[in-house]
Order: structure tokens, then sequence, then C-alpha cells
């Protein structure tokens, strides 16, 4: 699938996704093609690669370590959904974008309905401070009423 993208006037993009986000967690990342153009509007083509690492993951529900290409941002999504193994059961298909993801998935939901296990649940982590406050002192005192508040 291409998308074009548009990145200020030095350069244009197309997104293609490659043969490789099939079998890792790319999180809807892939190459991007395009020109980058000088001040002079010289045109060369160049391509942007996603970050990939080779990483091994635990699922808990499948007993079983993985060991797959996983993009970085794939990485901070699965950090934020709190486990490999939420990430893969309540992220959309969509947005897994991947053959290996989406068997994954599959075989979850059979393992969960044939033991009876409880799905794992999505892990919300604590909210960040607005973006308004600048500086370290605010943000500190910001913190600290919200553990305030919640003894009290």
């Amino acid at each position: 699938v291409d998308k074009m993208v548009l990145l200020g006037w030095s350069y244009v993009l197309f997104k293609h996704a490659s043969k490789g986000a099939a079998f890792g967690l790319y999180a809807s990342k892939g190459v991007m093609r395009g020109t980058k153009t000088t001040f002079s509007n010289k045109k060369t083509k160049r391509s942007w690669f996603p970050n990939v690492q080779r990483k091994t993951y635990r699922s808990n529900i499948l007993d079983v370590n993985l060991q797959i290409r996983v993009t970085t941002n794939a990485m901070r999504c699965i950090d934020k959904a709190g486990g490999f193994d939420s990430y893969i059961y309540h992220t959309p298909d969509h947005k897994l974008n991947s053959t290996l993801g989406n068997y994954l998935k599959e075989e979850m939901h059979k393992v969960i309905t044939d033991k009876g296990l409880p799905p794992p649940q999505l892990i919300k982590r604590y909210p960040r401070p607005p973006r308004s406050l600048t500086t370290r002192e605010q943000k500190i005192n910001l913190c600290d009423d919200k553990i305030h508040k919640e003894i009290t």
C-alpha cells in the first residue's frame, strides 16, 4: 500500500509496506521512498527505512518465547499496552498489519477459550503533565498535587 506524505518543502514521500513487515511487528511502519529537494531545486531519490531490532518477547498465554523483528515504535506500543500479550490481544488487525501478529492473536483467542483463562488487561499508563508547563518545578508540583489527592 503506497501513501503519499508531504514533509515541508524539501521532501515528497511514498510510504510502502515491506515484505518483512508481514513476518515481524512493525506497527504500521514501512519503507518510505521519495525525493529530497535542495535549495537549487535538484531532486535526488532516497529511501527511509524503519528502525527494526531483533528482540525476544515472552508470551505467557502461549507459554513460549518468541524472537521476532520489531520496530522501535512497536516496542513503545508494547510497553504502553502493558506487555506483549496485551498488545497483541487488544491491537486491531489493521494496526498490527502483520501476518505474524494476526496469527498470534488467533492462537491467543484459541488458548483463552480452550483453557478458560481471563483475557489480558490493557494497562493505561499514568498521564503526562501538559506541555504548557515548561519549568521543572511546575511539573514536580503537579505530580505532588496528584499524589496528595490520591492519598487523602
